[in-house]
């Protein structure tokens, strides 16, 4: 498996998704999905190469920077600022940093509970024993556990830049939460009043679950409108 197939297979298990799920959402085909996961065209024996407008369907679908699936895919360059260089000693540092006092197993288990992504204690140990340099995918993954910036793991800490860099990091993710929020709350106030009055309305919440799995089924508006008149004209001829 691809570095790329295996970040996407992790994203994917982290929102609990299947691939049927996860492919439709994309509007991509089931079958194409799971070749990128693999990471090789079984039809023709090569590495699979997502373009560019693919990664940006995948990045939207699953709310994952863009830019860090195109570093993955070999479109940029990993260490995108010029002199920026991976230096094992440095990751190995900041690992210990983050660790503390906990055992590689224990610091394994931990990112586990806090993301839902595994990192496997003897992967880990592998990194701090510079046999394997993580992928970026990887990387990632400890950037959401320790809420550093990627830039944290290309330079030595301390635990007092450390800190720093989790106030940030935070500071960061509140004002995302914050903007998310005023994007859907304008979506909210662009929908008719009868629409708003029926969505806020807690004896509607059936209705609105079964719209969303009818939306989760591909079924379009159209064909539910054409349902719903067939039903309500049976049930019309026999009253």
């Amino acid at each position: 498996m691809s570095d790329l197939g295996d970040l996407f297979r992790q994203i994917r298990i982290k929102k609990n998704w299947s691939l049927r799920k996860a492919a439709n959402k994309m509007g991509i085909s089931y079958s194409y999905l799971s070749i990128l996961e693999k990471g090789v065209d079984p039809r023709t024996g090569k590495a699979t190469n997502p373009r560019p407008e693919t990664l940006k369907i995948i990045s939207e679908t699953y709310n994952y920077p863009y830019e860090e699936l195109m570093k993955t895919a070999g479109y940029l360059d990993k260490d995108s600022d010029k002199g920026k260089v991976f230096n094992l000693a440095v990751f190995e540092s900041n690992i210990n940093l983050i660790k503390g006092d906990m055992s590689i197993e224990k610091l394994s288990e931990d990112i586990y509970i806090k993301t839902g992504y595994h990192i496997k204690a003897s992967q880990i140990r592998s990194y701090l024993n510079g046999d394997i340099e993580p992928f970026p995918g990887t990387l990632n993954i400890l950037c959401k556990y320790a809420e550093v910036s990627m830039d944290f793991w290309y330079r030595y800490n301390t635990p007092e830049t450390l800190e720093e860099e989790r106030i940030k990091y935070r500071s960061n993710l509140d004002k995302q939460t914050i903007e998310e929020s005023n994007k859907d709350f304008v979506l909210f106030n662009k929908l008719r009043k009868d629409v708003k009055d029926f969505v806020i309305s807690e004896e509607n919440l059936p209705y609105i679950e079964a719209a969303m799995e009818a939306q989760k089924s591909n079924i379009s508006p159209d064909t539910l409108k054409i349902l719903i008149s067939t039903i309500v004209g049976e049930r019309d001829s026999t009253e």
